[in-house]
């Protein structure tokens, strides 16, 4: 239980190096869509968002090692059934928009909509604060 007894002893340490390594993952999986060998190619984005797919559900299974528990949630899969045709999507964002542009707009559309989801959903009471949350959302 590595990471249990790093986190309950209060140390940020591993928060700190897994938001980095975030940052870099997250800013980076697009630059081989842009390279010479894939555009000479013309790769089809679905043959990239297999790639991601597969890398993912491949490494997903160390933080096992770590002793986190396994576990099934409905809302993993339900966001696993959505990633692939967004990452599809991003996919064809980056060949026509550029990295720029598309990573900085699918990031601020992801802050935006957990935002609201968790707060909506997660954070209230059911029927407490939906109204009051889309009010200050769109004011």
């Amino acid at each position: 239980m590595i990471l249990y007894d790093a986190v309950a002893g209060g140390s940020d340490s591993i928060g700190w190096i897994a938001a980095f390594i975030g940052c870099l993952g997250f800013g980076s999986f697009a630059v081989p869509m842009k390279g010479e060998a894939a555009n000479s190619v013309d790769v089809d984005p679905l043959v990239f968002q297999t790639y991601k797919t597969a890398m993912s559900f491949i490494t997903c299974w160390f933080v096992l090692l770590l002793g986190v528990e396994f576990q099934y949630t409905p809302i993993g899969i339900i966001s696993g059934l959505l990633w692939v045709p967004a990452g599809t999507v991003g996919i064809y964002g980056v060949r026509n928009a550029g990295i720029a542009v598309c990573v900085g707009t699918w990031s601020g559309v992801t802050v935006l909509v957990r935002m609201c989801i968790i707060s909506t959903f997660v954070c209230c009471p059911p029927g407490d604060c939906l109204g009051r949350h889309m009010y200050y959302f769109l004011k």
